[in-house]
């Protein structure tokens, strides 16, 4: 555990796969250390504080000093308390620059890939989907090279780039129960598929893995909690841009000035959705107490010619939606 009056704590989310990597670094040095867990759509006052250039999680303080960016946190963890439990990083140079170029290739290809298949459009679905097996596929191989014919990419035990990747098979394997595919599969990635079963054997892993049916849930969006946040989210966007169109609009009827211009029609293509999502879950998003210029601004925007042959109708929109989560319902949930 970490020194007799050191401060160590994590401000992050439990379902975050980077607030994962640094609790299984953690965990897996054996120290001890207090979990701030952030509220989903709220950024606190801690959070601000403590990593004021991206705002974002995780943040590890240490001894009131704060760490950000979960790679170089894990790198952190390993230097800091070098005597302590396993090694994360290889001790040998090319073997820890060889580690850093598959964790940042992991980050490139998985997270845009995740939210892809977060969403309705079934061609950039199927495309994600092709990424992540080609991406497993390169995996594959770099296991291969990397293990060394031993049971994780950092050899005998847990290491850098297992903490990596490892943190998002959670996401994967809810993925994989939504869309009724096998992206780690036995045929085509079977050393991989062996590693992931000891990596969330391990107890460093089990004990901050997400569930599955709780990441499915909050893939699908019908965690009400989550709807709730989302939905203050956006009423909090909006007010920001009725501050924003008082500024660009000088006055005018439109962001632009006195014509459509980029902006407008920037926000102005969400509107049919805002409007759908009002009329589905039974709230005001564009409400004239709360922001009245831009109601008066939505009103000329569906107004013009150029907008009213193409906006979708609410209702069609609503059908749509339906529709899908029809489809997204259907996927098992254990």
């Amino acid at each position: 555990m970490a020194a007799a009056g050191e401060e160590v704590k994590l401000v992050g989310a439990w379902a975050s796969p980077f607030v994962m990597r640094v609790s299984i670094a953690l965990n897996l040095k054996g120290l001890g250390y207090e979990f701030l867990q952030e509220e989903r759509g709220k950024k606190s006052e801690l959070l601000l504080k403590s990593n004021p250039v991206y705002k974002k999680i995780p943040v590890l303080i240490h001894n009131g000093k704060s760490i950000c960016e979960s790679m170089i946190i894990l790198e952190y963890v390993d230097e800091v308390w070098a005597s302590i439990g396993p090694s994360i990083l290889p001790t040998d140079p090319y073997d820890r620059a060889i580690a850093r170029f598959w964790a940042a290739y992991i980050d490139d290809k998985f997270p845009s890939s995740i939210r892809t298949l977060r969403g309705l459009n079934e061609e950039a679905k199927a495309e994600a989907a092709e990424q992540v097996t080609t991406a497993l596929q390169i995996l594959e191989d770099a296991f291969a090279k990397c293990s060394k014919g031993k049971g994780f990419f950092g050899g005998e035990t847990i290491g850098y780039l297992d903490i990596a990747f490892g943190c998002y098979l959670g996401w994967i394997k809810a993925v994989e129960k939504m869309m009724g595919i096998k992206a780690l599969d036995e045929a085509k990635t079977p050393m991989l598929v062996g590693w992931a079963e000891r990596f969330c054997s391990d107890d460093a892993v089990k004990e901050v893995m997400p569930e599955f049916p709780s990441s499915i849930r909050t893939l699908r969006g019908l965690n009400e909690e989550a709807k709730a946040e989302a939905a203050e989210q956006v009423t909090t966007a909006l007010q920001i841009l009725e501050d924003a169109f008082a500024k660009c609009s000088k006055g005018k009827g439109f962001f632009g000035g006195e014509t459509i211009g980029y902006l407008d029609i920037a926000f102005g293509c969400y509107l049919g959705w805002i409007k759908a999502v009002e009329k589905m879950m039974g709230i005001k998003a564009l409400d004239e107490a709360k922001t009245p210029m831009l109601v008066g601004w939505a009103e000329r925007f569906c107004s013009d010619d150029a907008v009213k042959e193409v906006m979708p109708e609410v209702d069609k929109l609503i059908e749509f939606a339906k529709k899908i989560q029809a489809i997204m319902n259907a996927a098992p949930v254990r």
